[in-house]
């Protein structure tokens, strides 16, 4: 009997004993020890403007992959402005395509009166140097002292005359090609500015109808759908739940005085249950002093308080959501 006694003594003391390493490992180990819980965020999928559910493809309890089909969303709204603006791009396009043909046109026509008014004059130059040429042929022999043909012909000064005006006409013909030239360069460049204003609308509206469509964005299980087929949603109208299978963050309670690590600190977050689940996080930031959870508290008659620390791990993990973890 005595020995039955001792025995249950014994396993008494050792249950104490193992009580107080487990309390000292959790909440007054080294420094910058502490425990913590891991947590996920949820992904609450919503939608930006009003719009018309077109398919669900999901129901709650199924496991979704990142870039899954979740939803389809159509808005009638958005198909109009879309249409209205393509219209408008079009038609500002076909605009330019017009006035590049006009402005061409009006360069060709330009040319085709001025040099028509140059061969003119040409033509009349070349009629008064043959006039000019045969005048000398006759007069040559009476050259002597008298004056040159040349400095007192008439012939010559309307020559004269005649090569001015077709400088000059010819100098004008650049002047007006080079108006009508710049004055399509600013057409252009109005047309081109509002082109460009409309095509980045259009790319917002068609980003728009994109995100019209829903696709997963990290690995989690579906926990409710809010919506039906067909159904009309407001703008930011909650449209589904999706919890990650894996857990993004650690919240830590530190216990006791403990070393503040800074911001940026990496530590080695290690599962309690399992061996195996262990990784590498970063600090993030700091709480304030709460009340530990229950499933860290000691004792449910006393309360323990600790710091809250924010940890970021890698969404690639072997832990699971809600799962008691060890901070070092």
């Amino acid at each position: 009997m005595s020995m039955r006694l001792n025995a249950f003594y014994l396993l008494i003391v050792i249950l104490f004993v193992a009580m107080l390493l487990i309390s000292f490992q959790y909440f007054r180990g080294s420094a910058h020890s502490s425990v913590g819980i891991t947590f996920a965020r949820q992904n609450r999928i919503s939608v930006e403007r009003p719009a018309t559910v077109k398919a669900i493809h999901v129901v709650p309890g199924q496991q979704v992959q990142a870039g899954d089909l979740l939803i389809e969303l159509v808005s009638s709204e958005l198909e109009i402005n879309i249409d209205k603006l393509e219209n408008r791009i079009s038609d500002h396009k076909a605009e330019k395509s017009e006035k590049i043909k006009i402005t061409q046109s009006e360069v060709a026509y330009i040319q085709a009166q001025l040099d028509l008014e140059l061969e003119e004059i040409q033509a009349e130059i070349d009629e008064l140097e043959n006039e000019l040429m045969l005048n000398r042929k006759l007069t040559k022999e009476f050259a002597g002292n008298q004056k040159s043909p040349d400095e007192s012909n008439p012939l010559v000064g309307k020559i004269n005359s005649l090569i001015r005006q077709l400088s000059m006409k010819t100098e004008a013909r650049t002047i007006r090609i080079k108006d009508v030239q710049q004055r399509h360069v600013l057409d252009m460049q109005l047309l081109d500015n509002q082109i460009s204003l409309l095509e980045r609308e259009l790319e917002q509206l068609i980003r728009e109808k994109q995100n019209l469509v829903k696709h997963a964005v990290t690995n989690g299980v579906v926990e409710n759908v809010n919506v039906k087929t067909n159904e009309q949603v407001e703008a930011y109208a909650p449209l589904l739940t999706i919890n990650p299978v894996n857990p993004t963050t650690v919240v830590g309670y530190m216990v006791g005085k403990k070393d503040m690590l800074p911001i940026g600190s990496s530590v080695t977050i290690k599962s309690v249950d399992y061996v195996r689940a262990i990784i590498s996080g970063k600090v993030i930031g700091y709480g304030s002093v709460v009340a530990l959870p229950d499933i860290l508290q000691k004792s449910m008659a006393v309360k323990a308080f600790g710091r809250e620390i924010f940890i970021e791990i890698p969404g690639e993990n072997d832990f699971a959501v809600g799962e008691k973890v060890l901070i070092r």
